[in-house]
């Protein structure tokens, strides 16, 4: 069993196992009378239970370290997988690439800013004549009052004012690594740009991509890969997501930030899993999973008839968790997310 394992390590993580390890010895081996004996029997098969699912279900990030080395930063790691195994992985990222990955907080008042200065170098191409422009910013919103004297023209120069409000915002987003974001009611808020966090950085995660693949058997199936990385990321100490609706993008980091950084949300755990699956599976279907308060994966490859799957855009995918800590394989998702994912509590974007 793990904690047995566990024992020989000397790291904090192993001595506290110890210390459960000889509590739980304790429980057991002592002896009890026969007046309680019933009761005893009782609590030591829910003890064992517990111990059972403790170990086997949540993941344990045995160690990591990282040290710089020239250009180059060295990450190692242990972590006990779903079949109760110890794993090793160790691989190399180039520091210079590494700095790049930091994700700014969305600021709505600097984003109202930027779509409040082009809105006026459009209205300055208006010819006065045709229309006049009035542009005033409130705390929360920016009117545009457009007035003419020729109902056809004022038409016109109203739509163009309101593309040009709606490509001011939409280019400020993508600058900062933003995108529109819609909730399964509907309701419009401001997220991290996932889909292209994971679409540049398949190149930069291909060596931790091909370390996974390496310490595979020769010829393993994709699931193989998908489940044993899997496995890592849920071993990444996790970081509650704060609420995608409010939080404007506060607390995601992006892939190699969070290899970092050694912790990250849903939605952050989420894009590297993806990330990692399409630097060595890009032709495979992907969809990112978005629950109230949560985000999972589906991914297109074939599935058992015990496995939980869902149709996505008529396409079926298999679901996989990567936030941990529980330890959960490919086609196994909370009992929250399928509840909500049921009761169609979701949303979903299509990774390209």
């Amino acid at each position: 069993m793990i904690c047995w394992k566990l024992n020989k390590q000397t790291t904090a993580a192993a001595q506290r196992k110890n210390r459960e390890n000889n509590a739980f010895t304790r429980f057991f081996l002592t002896p009890t009378t026969s007046s309680f004996c019933c009761v005893r029997w009782i609590a030591k098969i829910s003890a064992i239970l517990f111990f059972t699912v403790h170990y086997q279900v949540f993941a344990e990030q045995v160690s990591f370290k990282k040290a710089k080395e020239n250009q180059k930063t060295m990450f190692s790691y242990q972590w006990i997988d779903s079949f109760s195994q110890t794993q090793n992985l160790t691989f190399d990222l180039a520091n210079k690439q590494n700095a790049k990955q930091v994700h700014k907080r969305y600021v709505p008042e600097l984003a109202q800013q930027y779509v409040f200065i082009e809105l006026h170098k459009a209205a300055r191409l208006i010819d006065p004549r045709e229309a006049r422009i009035e542009i005033q910013r409130s705390t929360q919103d920016i009117n545009v009052k457009v007035s003419s004297r020729s109902p056809k023209l004022l038409t016109k120069w109203q739509g163009s004012m309101a593309k040009s409000q709606e490509r001011a915002f939409d280019k400020y987003l993508h600058d900062h690594y933003y995108t529109r974001f819609y909730s399964h009611l509907g309701q419009e808020a401001v997220k991290a740009d996932h889909l292209r966090y994971i679409n540049e950085n398949k190149a930069p995660l291909l060596p931790i991509a091909q370390a996974i693949y390496e310490k595979l058997p020769p010829n393993s199936e994709s699931r193989i890969y998908v489940n044993l990385l899997l496995s890592w990321v849920q071993s990444i100490p996790y970081n509650e997501l704060e609420d995608r609706m409010s939080s404007n993008g506060a607390g995601f980091l992006p892939p190699l930030a969070l290899i970092r950084e050694n912790i990250g949300d849903c939605d952050s755990k989420s894009v590297l899993t993806a990330g990692l699956i399409r630097s060595l599976l890009p032709e495979i279907k992907l969809v990112m999973v978005y629950l109230p308060q949560h985000a999972l994966l589906g991914i297109s490859l074939p599935h058992r008839s015990n496995e939980q799957t869902f149709n996505f855009g008529g396409s079926d995918y298999l679901l996989m968790e990567p936030t941990g800590p529980a330890l959960m394989p490919l086609g196994t998702v909370a009992a929250s997310s399928e509840r909500a994912i049921n009761s169609r509590l979701f949303s979903y974007e299509q990774v390209p």
